[in-house]
């Protein structure tokens, strides 16, 4: 069977004939698509699963809003990710001097140029993982997400309004989602201080849900709520710059284009740390599916039959990587129990024998934890 990987969300949907009858089982599925892209609510999708060393990050949500590399000396690179896969690496490689006398730390950013689906939000979806490190100065603070800019100091104040950004604080080092507002200034929404410092040992997923006509946000972490506030907007939107509206990935867009080096901008806020699985949906995820966001690859195994009463599942593991074989008798009920304890990976095959005595039908599955 294959031995690629599936998320957890998708095994409902793609379930393989099954290869051991004799003993009643049912093996799950060969397929090595993603659920994700069965939702027409996900507008935006970056895994960083693919080779983006030539300047483009695919939007694997189908609609077409790839991010690109518009800073000509350096770009993302790839790293181990949250899923065992890669992820985008963010470095500081220097400082920048560009505009006097204001010195930034220099990193990289995405710029996603085409906004289908998602330039305005009523309802949204906006989850990533994300691993900060250290090597930040100045106590800069380091921005996930930006398209923001004050309206008061806006080149198109009007364009501006409801504009919105994913920042870490520089001297407090709190997580937050602000917008800025048709009034002026910026309003922080909701706040994340679950990680203490810069540097972070673990990816950790900050996920963030907006409901604009029941005027409410959520902040999730690691799929569970940690703060609601209301929203006090209509929708948000994507601003970026006043001649090209566009959402800055890694940096502050700083009411810049795209292109750097045909303005002084973005210059500031550059990210130090890892991204992965970013997410945008243009409708409100329920606490049920944020949770289940936590779910890391699912590995499909080759499950064999060993003898009358049991069976071997084995499969490939990363060397840095804890697994958990899993089952459930049904898949209607989504319930998996743990089988065995869990299994610290080697780089190498990993096996696990269950039994299957009084069994008539069983579904298995190996989950790489958090």
């Amino acid at each position: 069977m294959c031995s690629s990987q599936i998320k957890g969300s998708e095994l409902r949907r793609i379930i393989s004939l099954p290869q051991l009858m004799m003993v009643g089982l049912v093996v799950i599925g060969i397929s090595c698509l993603r659920a994700e892209t069965f939702d027409p609510s996900l507008k935006l999708y970056f895994t960083f699963d693919e080779d983006f060393s030539n300047g483009q990050v695919v939007d694997n949500s189908g609609h077409g809003n790839h991010g690109w590399q518009f800073n000509p000396t350096n770009w993302i690179t790839a790293t181990n990710g949250v899923f065992g896969s890669q992820a985008a690496q963010f470095t500081i490689i220097g400082v920048m001097t560009n505009d006097p006398p204001q010195i930034y730390p220099l990193s990289q950013y995405i710029a996603v140029t085409n906004l289908n689906g998602f330039e305005y939000l009523t309802n949204a979806t906006i989850s990533y993982w994300v691993r900060f490190d250290g090597g930040n100065t100045n106590h800069a603070s380091m921005y996930i997400f930006d398209c923001s800019a004050n309206v008061k100091y806006a080149l198109a104040p009007d364009q501006a309004s409801n504009s919105w950004g994913f920042k870490r604080d520089g001297w407090w080092h709190d997580t937050s989602f602000f917008v800025c507002p048709a009034t002026g200034g910026t309003r922080t929404v909701v706040t994340w201080s679950q990680d203490t410092d810069y540097a972070t040992t673990n990816f950790n997923l900050y996920t963030l849900t907006l409901d604009c006509v029941r005027n409410e946000a959520i902040a999730y972490y690691n799929g569970r709520p940690v703060q609601t506030n209301t929203i006090d907007l209509p929708w948000i939107r994507v601003y970026g710059c006043k001649n090209r509206h566009w959402l800055c990935i890694g940096a502050s867009s700083h009411d810049g284009t795209p292109e750097w080096g045909d303005d002084r901008y973005p210059n500031a806020g550059f990210l130090s740390g890892k991204l992965d699985d970013i997410r945008i949906y243009n409708r409100t995820l329920s606490a049920g599916e944020v949770s289940a966001l936590t779910n890391r690859f699912v590995y499909i195994a080759n499950i064999r039959k060993t003898d009358a009463e049991s069976v071997r599942i084995s499969w490939q593991t990363i060397s840095n990587g804890v697994y958990q074989v899993e089952s459930t008798p049904a898949l209607s009920t989504s319930v998996w129990t743990p089988r065995g304890s869990q299994i610290q990976g080697t780089g190498g095959t990993q096996e696990f024998t269950d039994s299957v005595v009084g069994q008539p039908s069983q579904f298995y599955r190996v989950r790489l934890l958090p």
